[in-house]
């Protein structure tokens, strides 16, 4: 049943591009944990329900896991992209997203927490680009991408038994400080990363 899962990401990448496109088109999102990455957790969550047949209890009781993870990185260090860079949003999102699918999928209290702390710990030090302003760009794409990798970390984690070196406690710490490292001008200003480059990639400078 796991190896189905690994099969079909375009209905991943369309539904996390679908929420994201609806969030930048100032529709009705739900921020997961913020807007800037709120189309990784619904992506994940729909495609079990729509493909894989789960029931909206099965999802409601992921949600709550999410949640669960999602708060403790609110609370223990940072989700904004101005404060932390794009690792708080996107990172923190995957990891909600890597939790909530390992629950699913039935997985220990020891899987749960390493598919969450997987899909924080591959995120560190991304930065916060917003090309041109636009803070969607590349948030959207980074939404699609992250869906997947929350996907990835949550098989992964399903495989072994759940036990790993790195705590998801220090994972979180550890994404506060690198953020808190990280020059100004990589979280949210336009002025460094990819956002310098300006659109279609010429140097603003």
């Amino acid at each position: 049943m796991q190896n189905k899962f690994a099969e079909d990401d375009t209905f991943l990448f369309a539904y996390a591009l679908a929420v994201s496109e609806e969030n930048a088109a100032a529709g009705k999102v739900v921020t997961a944990p913020t807007c800037g990455s709120s189309g990784i957790l619904p992506a994940v969550m729909y495609l079990f329900y729509k493909k894989y047949n789960f029931s909206e209890n099965r999802i409601l009781e992921a949600l709550a896991v999410a949640g669960l993870i999602g708060n403790l990185v609110k609370e223990n260090a940072s989700i904004s992209g101005a404060d932390v860079g794009c690792q708080g949003e996107v990172g923190t999102a995957c990891s909600m997203a890597a939790g909530a699918c390992a629950q699913l999928l039935g997985g220990t209290m020891y899987q749960i927490e390493y598919a969450a702390s997987s899909g924080l710990e591959h995120h560190l030090g991304l930065t916060c680009d917003p090309i041109a302003g636009l803070v969607q760009v590349p948030c959207i794409e980074r939404n699609a991408f992250g869906a997947q990798r929350a996907l990835d970390s949550a098989l992964y984690a399903i495989h072994s038994d759940g036990r790993h070196l790195v705590s998801f406690d220090n994972v979180v710490e550890v994404m506060e400080q690198t953020g808190h490292d990280l020059p100004s001008l990589y979280k949210e200003t336009s002025l460094g990363g990819l956002a310098k480059m300006g659109l279609h990639g010429r140097n603003n400078e």
